[in-house]
Parts: C-alpha cells; structure tokens; sequence
C-alpha cells in the first residue's frame, strides 16, 4: 500500500513539473505573439497611410486631365 502512494506522488510531481514547464512555454508563446500583434498594427497603419497617398494621387491625376 505505501508503495503504491509513494509512485503515485512521484507520478503527480512529474505531472507538477510538466505542467510547469508548459507554462513556461505558454507565457513563452505569448510574448512573441504580442509582439507579432504589434507588428500587425503596424502594417495595417502603414497601408491606412499607402491608401491616402493611393487616393491624393488619383484627385491629383484627375485634377490635372480636366485641367487640359
């Protein structure tokens, strides 16, 4: 009986220790994930802007023809 607890509590520390090592893991994975989120706001700020000049240059073409 007392062999059987025994392996039963060294099975629940390897248990404890892999889920640790997963959390690890996770708040790993996180933080490289906030920083691709970052990133990603970024590019959609940049094409926001790239979709403005897109519009300026087309008035500014159309200005111009009608202006001939």
């Amino acid at each position: 009986m007392a062999q059987a607890t025994i392996k039963n509590q060294l099975k629940i520390m390897g248990n404890q220790r892999t889920i640790v090592g997963n959390q690890k893991k996770i708040l790993h994975n996180q933080d490289l994930l906030s920083q691709i989120v970052g990133n990603q706001v970024k590019i959609i700020r940049n094409q926001q802007a790239i979709i403005k000049n897109q519009k300026k240059i087309m008035q500014a073409t159309r200005a111009k023809t009608r202006g001939r």
